[in-house]
């Protein structure tokens, strides 16, 4: 019975561990992040974002769902700096979480990171998302070209808006 428990004790020890490197991911991304934007105060440079953003894709791999929970609550509270970096590695990371992600920027973020988050939506495959949440994008296109309010942004992103508008345009 002592080895039964011992093994039952070392089990449980080995998932506490496991969920505490799990919470580390958010933590070792924000990190990253802050590292190569000067704690989300200046653009990363010219090699972050041909190479060095890679190591932060590689994190967001491994997310798990509470990780990506962290993540939500924490953009918000981050510079737009910080957001606009974190949208780059997003858009470039290629798993479903971050695309999820990216669609949650999209329609929550304030316009200017919608707009930026719109860039690399529009390469998503829409059609994975589930109905409310492609009404949700919809609306959140159709509100940002209203009134033109993404000029105020740039013009360049009424290109992304268009390609989204017309992938969630009804049948």
């Amino acid at each position: 019975m002592c080895k039964i428990l011992n093994l039952k004790f070392t089990a449980q020890s080995t998932d506490r561990e496991s969920t505490m490197i799990k919470h580390d991911l958010t933590e070792l991304f924000d990190r990253h992040i802050k590292e190569h934007t000067s704690n989300g105060n200046a653009t990363p440079g010219e090699e972050w974002y041909e190479e060095d953003y890679k190591s932060a894709a590689e994190l967001l791999e491994e997310f798990n769902d509470l990780d990506w929970h962290v993540l939500k609550k924490m953009f918000g509270a981050r510079s737009q700096i910080w957001q606009e970096a974190c949208v780059f590695v997003l858009g470039n990371a290629g798993t479903e979480g971050s695309a999820s992600m990216l669609a949650d920027v999209f329609v929550r973020g304030h316009d200017a990171i919608s707009c930026y988050a719109a860039v690399f939506l529009a390469d998503e495959n829409l059609d994975t998302f589930e109905e409310d949440v492609k009404r949700r994008i919809r609306l959140r296109a159709h509100d940002l070209f209203k009134d033109s309010s993404y000029r105020e942004h740039g013009e360049h992103y009424r290109i992304s808006l268009e390609k989204i508008r017309e992938k969630l345009r009804p049948v």
